[in-house]
């Protein structure tokens, strides 16, 4: 299936999720047990079709410099949060944090919490198909990729592009996937 079709099935099959709740929890529980990697963390502010990260982002704000990301223009800019911190509802509804935009590069996190419409077992995550995360990835580096699937977001292949970047570890509800 090619990643068009696959992104209309994906998107459907989410739609239809009654336990996204349930769910997320069981996510945020997997990823608190989660050797990961020590140094700064981007993480997303999810939307109602992704698993819900508002619990992970207080939990990390605990413990590491959390960073969420805001879209400009084509790119994403990253932005220092904490329990302070103000936000405003920017582009697609996403609630985006106030304060300085900083380039990836700068910050260089050691971690980045990666949304998703769908993955595969062998770690590849299909996403959105904006390029917003193909950019971030190819301009920072180095980072610890963690996906975070409803059980409806897994498939049995995702197509993989050249520059398409694998996850490094991907938490459902029901197991954690790690990179050997």
């Amino acid at each position: 299936m090619d990643k068009i079709s696959l992104r209309a099935l994906l998107k459907e099959r989410v739609s239809l999720i009654s336990d996204k709740r349930e769910q997320s929890e069981l996510i945020a529980q997997k990823v608190k047990t989660l050797r990961l990697p020590h140094g700064s963390i981007c993480i997303y502010n999810s939307l109602d079709c992704e698993a819900d990260t508002v619990d992970l982002i207080n939990y990390f704000i605990q413990t590491r410099e959390v960073y969420l990301p805001v879209v400009e223009g084509e790119d994403i800019l990253l932005v220092k949060v904490d329990s302070d911190t103000q936000y405003t509802v920017g582009r697609w509804g996403i609630r985006e944090p106030r304060g300085e935009r900083i380039a990836p590069k700068t910050i260089a996190p050691q971690i980045t919490v990666t949304p998703l419409l769908g993955a595969d077992k062998n770690l590849n995550r299909l996403g959105k198909g904006k390029g917003y995360y193909d950019r971030y990835f190819a301009s920072l580096g180095e980072t610890y990729k963690v996906g975070l699937a409803f059980r409806e977001q897994i498939v049995d292949r995702v197509p993989a592009d050249k520059w398409d970047k694998t996850l490094d570890a991907l938490i459902t509800p029901d197991e954690i996937i790690e990179r050997k």
